[in-house]
């Protein structure tokens, strides 16, 4: 029986298939994908994988036109979301080898089929979530496929071995005593958005673009699942002073948008990131990802946390005369 690639336009459905997803983030569930379409001004496809009734794989799409370049993106570009783009559904006992790389073929060979067919784009560029680490089906369909890394924290050790693997200035920073009257909670829609605010300030200063406003990332935290968008801040005297919006999906999480440098000499963003680890562990959170680790300055502060590198793709189709658009196109943006 072949596999057969159709829209999944009941929320619950797709969600109930996210749960059978070796490789889910946040970003994939149903009500996640809608803000980004609205917020990316595309029409969102969510694509399913089936075998008979059977689904064996999610792809949501989105259809951009912006400017030179009209194609298919997942995730949409501009909106900070790291990655999305194709997972696999496995429910019941995993298939041997032999049949899960055939279906996996096949389902990205259909899937590829079917935006040909029906939105004829002259760009697909999709970033694969970490995880998903077999992209010979796109390169056998003639798509260019990168490796992209990211940093990813394993939350499964116990927490003093956990510390221990920092560096000594990490140790230091989160275990030290300090002559103010600080507290690291979780964040509301408010806090979203001094985040936001703040973050926006630090690249500003650093003549540097931050593409996403306040009012997106508090959609995504009021449309999301309970739990999925996770503010969590730093508190001087009762008042803020830094903080990070982490997402979580099943039994992971990514530190996604903040950790600006604060004005303060406290270490804030440290004591966020530790705090948080702690306490995502106890909810049963088992892996950190610390959303990037492709620019030399970041990675190195970030690899003090002592993370895996953990490689992530980007796979891209485009003609001939749409790569010259796209080269102009990132030239002027």
């Amino acid at each position: 029986m072949s596999i057969e690639v159709r829209p999944v336009d009941d929320d619950d459905r797709w969600n109930g298939y996210l749960d059978h997803a070796p490789t889910p983030t946040p970003f994939h569930y149903a009500e996640v994908l809608d803000v980004l379409a609205s917020a990316a001004d595309a029409t969102l496809h969510r694509l399913g994988g089936f075998k008979g009734q059977e689904p064996v794989g999610l792809f949501p799409v989105f259809e951009v036109d912006r400017g030179p370049v009209s194609g298919v993106f997942s995730p949409p570009p501009d909106l900070k979301v790291p990655y999305l783009g194709p997972t696999l559904v496995v429910r019941g006992d995993a298939p041997k080898r032999r049949r899960l790389d055939r279906q996996h073929h096949e389902f990205v060979e259909r899937t590829v089929e079917h935006l040909s067919a029906s939105m004829d784009p002259a760009l697909v560029n999709v970033r694969t979530p970490p995880g998903y680490d077999d992209v010979r089906p796109f390169s056998w369909n003639e798509y260019e496929a990168d490796p992209r890394y990211t940093y990813v924290v394993d939350l499964t050790r116990p927490e003093e071995e956990l510390l221990d693997s920092f560096s000594s200035d990490a140790r230091r920073n989160v275990t030290d005593d300090y002559d103010v009257d600080y507290e690291i909670v979780p964040g509301d829609a408010g806090d979203i958005e001094r985040i936001v605010e703040q973050t926006k300030r630090r690249h500003a200063d650093q003549g540097e673009p931050f593409p996403i406003d306040s009012p997106f990332v508090v959609d995504l935290y009021e449309a999301a699942p309970e739990g999925v968008v996770r503010p969590v801040v730093c508190r001087i005297d009762g008042e803020f002073t830094a903080g990070t919006v982490c997402l979580e999906a099943h039994d992971a999480a990514i530190r996604w948008v903040g950790s600006a440098k604060p004005s303060c000499d406290l270490p804030a963003n440290d004591l966020i990131d530790w705090e948080y680890c702690r306490r995502a562990a106890g909810r049963g959170v088992t892996s950190f990802d610390l959303a990037g680790a492709n620019t030399p300055r970041i990675a190195e502060y970030k690899a003090k946390f002592a993370p895996d590198l953990v490689p992530y793709y980007r796979v891209k189709h485009a003609s001939r005369t749409m790569d010259v658009a796209v080269s102009l196109y990132n030239k002027l943006r």
